[in-house]
């Protein structure tokens, strides 16, 4: 075997299930995809070497019809955001659905895969190290010629006894596997030990980088899944809002913390105007959040509980709408003040989570599908623009060419 170009970047070719997850046969539920112990730890230890790391996985399920490929894709996209999370990237993540006796050239261990992810990183795929828990994988790492790692994990135990079974290494983990890869390479192909980081790009490693981009393509996936799941009912509450308005009612809106940010936010662009190219008198819109003198008053003096209510009742009269916001649904002075709107003839607008008894009180309910307050929030304000736009392209529609 030749020795590597001393600036070739090595790459790790790595199995999934009983590897990098814990093993369940077949599996095809995101949910129930679990990290093994020490593989974050192991993958980060293989990005300090400067390896890249390629999954290579056969995923038969499919093939078998307990699974489609979209099924599989999932699966991944769920192991990218844990990984994600831990501020660890994968250069590639590719797998093979058909079956052991379709005699195609993509199933470990067979070489097409690796030979595609070598196609396409520009790696060589006999200086690679493969590890794996199964007989496959080692196979598959001698046919490239490569330095072959059985992980005693999923089924690697079972695979050691197996006299065909004979890999270059037999490790516990994948931290493991990643100290003595550490001892294999040239000494000038490691990473130096970085200097401490300065104050001003402190912000720049890698792992802040990584960080940075799985928040950021989670909130994207919420905001997805919320035109997915709640476009119809942004559409409802638009439409609730432009017959108010049309009709000479007001909008008014309520809500903690950032939502209170919010609801000043979207009273502002109301009053105001959201686009620029939109000549249009304002439209009325009141944040019951601002009034500092009754809001401490009333929280002083009466309690925290009623104070949008109060203001509900005082302000508000048929034929207006309410926007009642809450992250958890649970917020009891929201709720109290959707109840006191409804039986009033108020008509009420919800922006949630996925759960919560504010909902119940709507005439219509966004519920943002997502799991992360931060994330929720993040649509809310997307929502809020939104039914901003609507109203404001309903009502006022812009015309040709501008003002």
């Amino acid at each position: 075997m030749s020795a590597p170009k001393p600036d070739a970047r090595r790459f790790v070719i790595l199995d999934r299930d009983g590897t990098l997850n814990v093993e369940r046969q077949y599996l095809a539920d995101p949910e129930e995809l679990e990290l093994l112990p020490g593989v974050i730890e192991g993958l980060r230890y293989l990005r300090d070497l400067g390896l890249g790391l390629v999954v290579v996985t056969n995923q038969s399920g499919v093939a078998r019809g307990y699974f489609d490929s979209e099924r599989v894709d999932q699966v991944h996209w769920r192991l990218k955001r844990l990984l994600q999370g831990y501020g660890i990237s994968l250069d590639a993540l590719y797998f093979c659905p058909h079956a052991p006796g379709d005699g195609c050239s993509c199933r470990k261990p067979a070489t097409g895969l690796v030979e595609q992810a070598a196609g396409e990183l520009s790696f060589d795929p006999a200086h690679c190290f493969v590890i794996g828990d199964q007989l496959a994988d080692v196979q598959l790492g001698k046919a490239l010629g490569a330095v072959t790692f059985l992980v005693t994990t999923g089924y690697g135990a079972q695979t050691r006894a197996n006299p065909e079974a004979n890999a270059d290494f037999v490790v516990d983990s994948l931290v493991q596997a990643a100290r003595l890869i550490e001892t294999l390479l040239p000494s000038h192909s490691r990473h130096p030990q970085p200097e401490p980081l300065r104050m001003e790009n402190s912000m720049q490693t890698d792992q802040s980088v990584s960080r940075i981009q799985a928040y950021l393509l989670e909130s994207a996936d919420i905001q997805r899944a919320t035109a997915e799941a709640c476009a119809p009912d942004i559409a409802r509450a638009a439409a609730l809002i432009v017959a108010s308005l049309a009709g000479g009612g007001k909008l008014l809106l309520c809500g903690n913390g950032g939502s209170a940010a919010d609801c000043q936010h979207m009273a502002a662009e109301l009053v105001g105007h959201l686009a620029r190219d939109v000549g249009r008198p304002g439209m009325a819109a009141v944040a019951l959040t601002t009034n500092s003198s009754l809001l401490t008053a009333h929280c002083n003096d009466v309690g925290f509980d009623t104070l949008f209510a109060r203001q509900v009742e005082t302000l508000g009269k048929p034929g207006d709408v309410l926007i009642a916001i809450s992250t958890s649904g649970n917020s009891e002075n929201v709720i109290q003040a959707a109840r006191v709107a409804r039986a009033a003839g108020i008509r009420v607008v919800t922006l949630t989570g996925p759960a919560g008894a504010l909902a119940a009180l709507a005439d219509v309910s966004i519920r943002i599908p997502g799991a992360s307050t931060q994330h929720i929030q993040e649509a809310h304000l997307a929502v809020e623009h939104l039914l901003c736009h609507l109203v404001e392209q309903t009502l006022y529609p812009a015309e040709p060419g501008g003002r």
